[in-house]
């Protein structure tokens, strides 16, 4: 069975400090990283580190897709970071949603799986300088993906069903599989990563890494920092808050899985990205790298809300087994649809709603594709500062257009006649949020599908090579997770993360 390592390094023997491969983060990518280079490679010697703690099947309101909206509030398993103050969002910091623990992210989230446009992704190997990353290209690999998660199709409802009607009223046509017929605007039935007995799945539990007898896993072991020979990454230091640390040996390589905000962040503080920087910080220079932190994409969503005359039909996928596809008046259409709209019920564990308005139907329009960049930086050189976070959030008045343009279309939808049977009157925004603009600037929020901040590519600004995704100017260190993609295409990032774990995957040993 797989070692697990125990979780208090400095005051307990590990049963081996020397690997062939570190692979740091146990999240969406880590997990498919170490669980394919040891299956593919027995007498190879992985170690796969995660900052958070073990989840186990006692933790009931984790594996529960209807408690999804809870489990970011659970102290163990969240980072708790908060953006800086937001300008263009009446200077509100929001709360970026990091999970830990093994499993990472797809231990809180709404377990949507959608690949993403065909589009956006032949954007990056035809635009962008990444050869080898197109739809047809990387479509193998999400169907091997597929092989190991197991996708639930949703099933409608009544409440479903008026709503396609609502939504062909408004040019939105059925699309009985989004992930077959990408890049339509279209309603369509919801896919989540939620298993045949009804839980939450993670990669961690997917591909069954714990069962690997040549992974030792070390939970609650923070990477603090790289160390190297020269340009090559040799080991990581492993330590806790207030405790000893421990060096790990990399005899052929160190693979960051650890996300788009804590990759640069760990990037920076092992002395690799912008000079300025580093020096700021007393941090020895290994390769200077401007684009490490630079280049942060997300997606927003706005909230509209609808009073029900009746209780709406359970959701036991947590969200609505439904989404919606569009585009914005503005969007060229040359990169795919830039709304997609999921749906909740006012009863869903979480929401927070008034008890008045538990009968209530919600469309939360995610907005992609968006032109607003933003940075992480490190606030100091201690690994346990959490770094400062800026998504720029509505950067360019298009961005706001677009964000004002969704809550249009999901106001339309809520409010058509074909919801008559449901539909009392609109919650949010109310009868005197006549100035949208300032709605969205009051209310909108992350969409948790940070990425970018290492991009791969061939400008000055790329930080990994779009064939190995190896960290430029460095040997024996790579990144495989969210933060090398270029630019964010139509869909969430779980898919194409753990997509792009699969592809870089083969690489390896």
């Amino acid at each position: 069975m797989t070692r697990t390592l125990p979780s208090a390094p400095q005051s307990t023997v590990w049963p081996r400090t020397d690997f062939d491969y570190i692979v740091v983060g146990a999240g969406s990518a880590g997990s498919i990283v170490a669980a394919n280079l040891a299956r593919r490679s027995p007498s190879c010697q992985v170690c796969l580190l995660e900052a958070g703690p073990a989840v186990d099947a006692s933790q009931a309101t984790v594996w529960d897709p209807t408690q999804w909206l809870l489990v970011d509030r659970m102290t163990p398993l969240a980072w708790n970071y908060m953006s800086t103050p937001q300008a263009a969002l009446n200077a509100r910091q929001i709360p970026m949603g990091r999970a830990k623990g093994l499993g990472g992210c797809a231990l809180h989230n709404a377990m949507v799986y959608v690949r993403g446009g065909r589009l956006g992704y032949d954007r990056w190997a035809h635009a962008l300088g990444c050869p080898g990353w197109s739809y047809a290209e990387i479509a193998p690999y999400f169907a091997a993906v597929e092989k190991r998660l197991h996708i639930t199709t949703a099933k409608a409802d009544p409440f479903v069903d008026a709503l396609v009607n609502s939504a062909a009223h408004h040019g939105l046509a059925y699309n009985a599989d989004y992930n077959a017929r990408l890049d339509e605007a279209c309603i369509a039935p919801f896919q989540f990563a939620i298993g045949p007995d009804g839980k939450r799945q993670t990669s961690f539990t997917a591909y069954d890494v714990a069962s690997l007898p040549n992974i030792t896993i070390g939970s609650q072991c923070t990477v603090e920092r790289i160390l190297f020979s020269g340009r090559r990454a040799r080991a990581v230091c492993v330590g806790r808050v207030g405790g000893a640390n421990l060096e790990c040996s990399a005899r052929r390589e160190v693979i960051l899985a650890a996300g788009a905000i804590n990759t640069p962040q760990l990037l920076m503080l092992s002395g690799i990205g912008p000079t300025d920087t580093l020096h700021a910080h007393g941090i020895p220079v290994i390769q200077a790298l401007p684009g490490v932190g630079q280049n942060l994409q997300d997606d927003l969503f706005v909230t509209a809300g609808f009073a029900s005359k009746q209780p709406l039909p359970p959701q036991p996928y947590g969200l609505m087994g439904t989404v919606l596809f569009a585009h914005s008046p503005t969007n060229s259409r040359l990169l795919g649809t830039d709304i997609e709209c999921s749906l909740a019920t006012g009863s869903l564990a979480g929401m927070g709603v008034p008890p008045e308005w538990q009968d209530s139907y919600w469309l939360f329009p995610n907005i992609q594709l968006l032109e607003s960049r933003g940075s992480v930086v490190l606030q100091s050189s201690d690994p346990y500062a959490a770094p400062i976070i800026n998504p720029n959030y509505l950067q360019t008045q298009g961005d706001l257009d677009r964000c004002v343009a969704a809550l249009k279309l999901a106001h339309a939808l809520g409010t058509d006649a074909a919801l008559a049977p449901w539909l009392e009157s609109p919650l949010l925004p109310g009868a005197n949020d006549t100035d949208l603009e300032a709605y969205v600037r009051a209310t909108a929020g992350t969409c948790y599908h940070y990425a970018g901040t290492c991009k791969m590519g061939v400008d000055a600004m790329a930080v990994v090579a779009p064939d190995s995704l190896r960290v430029r100017g460095t040997e024996g260190l790579r990144v495989i997770d969210a933060s090398i993609i270029p630019q964010t295409v139509s869909g969430n990032t779980a898919a194409a993360t753990m997509m792009i774990a699969e592809k870089a995957s083969r690489w390896l040993a």
